[in-house]
């Protein structure tokens, strides 16, 4: 067993390696050039903060910013530009009075980053607002030229956004939209054959999914989605329904019924290439050639896709148009607050604010290792705090075992700062937590005795504090995030669903009425997507085999949730 296990690492240490070194090399390599020339303009005391964005500049991937850099730029300063100034109090004024700063800090922080229904940022912004704090501080006078450095690593964001994700829209559409185009031709080709049709609706909603995030992303403000947006989701959930009606389609396959079938296939094949760039112009969809109800509902649908694809394209739908909403209507939305995102802001937030007033107060020595164990370890949910501590132990061991080695073995400081970049360039081939903490250990460790400890024992010795920390850092988290204020994944995702629920309602009531603003219609409809999404990984994650159906009643609301359409636009050739 354990010789395959061994094996098995093995295979996959190849695999990382041979996936991954092209862009690691080149990554790290670019790592360690931006922070060199971030210490040559900023100053030795601010090379620190260039390694910080490098962390967020990778970080950031996780949403898209292109669509409006500007905003996301003026965005970035200004969290940037806060996190310098409080970080900056924090060690300038005395632990008390620091404490309601830091407090003030941390919360904005965390529920800036923090989000309901998407994957979270706020640990490499705290990270970095931590970092400022205990490895880069600099007095009041060093401010000004630190708030510079700050701005600057706001563009430096904004623009390895743009350049790392410039296609990342075109990319999203052609590989989900293909992803359902492909389905949707499985399905007719089990039709023909006779062979029934397969039933994989699933994996059309993460495609669903995957589009509404793009879409949802690159909003220009919170009811401010642009044409091509609003045609993206539908032409997904267009060729949903196209699939569900195939799905539904009843008795037998006849020359007639076979022949209308092949020109549907042979369409969406024609989508495919359009969206993968090999054709220009869509040729017009002419009449349905037969007066069967579900033929006809059949070519409509396929109808109503080609619309939406030439609408996505289309420069001139790139625009926003304006929400009919009043002020107080779009305040509200934008300001709501979420109680999973309150909670989780305020006791982090709280929690981490006493750890650093222990830490000032008592005067540990490294005691930044233990406001980073709580940091990492206290998670949104309190059912995920024991794996993740489980998975940081295991790291603190691994990493602190292969560092003290080293270090023991290489005294000068020239090898140990190899070891350092070393274990930082692993990094990128370890796609667990415990791989990556563990490399990050290595790094850590490095740091604290690269000042010339050449004496095993002291090495040992040091690792022996990290671990304190660490142990001392998960105690506080279980105590505080599972006992004295516990908010579970249970409670969050009761919560969501009764969202979810009312959301769907809303969605209905709106089309049913007949007057529905289109940017209110859109925002909700991306939010049911999203709100799905995380219920259900919510139930993969707790293993709640039965929530799916449960939500099958609110699923059927939004897919029924329509605008009516004017499908004149695909009656004539278009242009790319």
């Amino acid at each position: 067993m354990f010789l395959q296990k061994c094996k098995l690492a093995l295979t996959r240490a190849k695999t990382s390696l041979r996936q991954n070194f092209r862009f690691a090399t080149l990554d790290f390599l670019f790592i360690v050039a931006y922070i060199g020339l971030f210490g040559r303009l900023f100053g030795p005391e601010n090379s620190s903060v260039g390694m910080i964005f490098t962390i967020l500049m990778g970080a950031s991937m996780l949403r898209d910013m292109t669509a409006t850099p500007l905003r996301h730029l003026m965005l970035q300063s200004a969290v940037l530009v806060l996190m310098a100034a409080a970080a900056c109090a924090v060690t300038a004024l005395g632990p008390w009075l620091a404490l309601p700063v830091n407090l003030v800090a941390l919360v904005l922080i965390l529920y800036a980053f923090t989000y309901e229904y998407m994957d979270h940022l706020y640990f490499p912004y705290i990270l970095s607002y931590l970092f400022l704090i205990f490895l880069a501080p600099v007095p009041p006078s060093g401010l000004p030229k630190r708030m510079l450095a700050m701005l600057a690593g706001a563009v430096s964001i904004v623009l390895y956004q743009l350049v790392m994700g410039r296609r990342r829209v075109a990319r999203t559409a052609r590989q989900c939209l293909g992803d359902i185009l492909q389905e949707a031709d499985t399905c007719l080709e089990c039709l023909l054959a006779g062979a029934g049709t397969p039933d994989a609706p699933q994996k059309v909603r993460e495609n669903l999914f995957a589009l509404s995030q793009t879409v949802y992303q690159r909003r220009h403000r919170v009811l401010g989605v642009t044409d091509a947006g609003f045609a993206m989701v539908d032409a997904g959930r267009d060729l949903e329904q196209l699939i569900l009606q195939l799905y539904a389609l009843q008795g037998p396959i006849g020359d007639d019924r076979r022949a209308v079938l092949r020109q549907i296939q042979a369409r969406l094949r024609l989508f495919d290439r359009y969206l993968q760039r090999q054709v220009n112009t869509l040729p017009p969809l002419a009449d349905p050639p037969v007066a069967a109800p579900q033929l006809r509902a059949l070519w409509q649908t396929a109808a109503a896709v080609q619309a939406d694809l030439v609408r996505m394209a289309d420069p001139a739908h790139r625009r926003c148009r304006r929400t009919a909403l009043g002020l107080r209507v779009q305040l509200k939305a934008a300001l709501g607050a979420s109680q999973v995102r309150v909670v989780y802001a305020l006791r982090v937030g709280l929690l981490l604010a006493l750890c650093t007033l222990a830490v000032q107060l008592l005067g540990l020595p490294h005691g930044k290792w233990l406001v980073f164990t709580v940091a990492s370890v206290s998670l949104p949910y309190a059912d995920d705090i024991p794996r993740k501590a489980r998975q940081r132990l295991l790291a603190t061991l691994a990493g602190g075992a292969v560092g003290a080695l080293l270090f023991s073995l290489l005294p000068s400081a020239g090898a140990r700062t190899a070891v350092m970049m070393l274990s930082g360039y692993l990094t990128f081939y370890f796609g667990s937590y415990v791989g990556t903490f563990g490399c990050s250990t290595v790094g850590a460790l490095g740091g604290a005795v690269i000042a010339g400890v050449t004496d095993p024992w002291a090495v040992g010795g040091m690792l022996a504090v990290r671990l304190a920390y660490v142990l001392l850092g998960i105690a506080i988290s279980l105590l505080c995030c599972r006992v004295l204020w516990p908010y579970d994944r249970e409670r969050a995702t009761r919560q969501l669903g009764e969202k979810y629920a009312y959301t769907a309602e809303l969605l209905q009531r709106m089309c049913q009425s007949g007057s529905s603003d289109s940017q209110l219609y859109y925002t909700l409809v991306l939010k049911a997507y999203l709100m799905e999404e995380k219920l259900l990984q919510n139930a993969g994650a707790a293993g709640w085999a039965d929530l799916d159906p449960k939500l099958e009643a609110s699923r059927q609301k939004v897919r029924a949730a329509r605008l009516p359409r004017q499908l004149e636009v695909c009656m004539q050739p278009q242009a790319v």
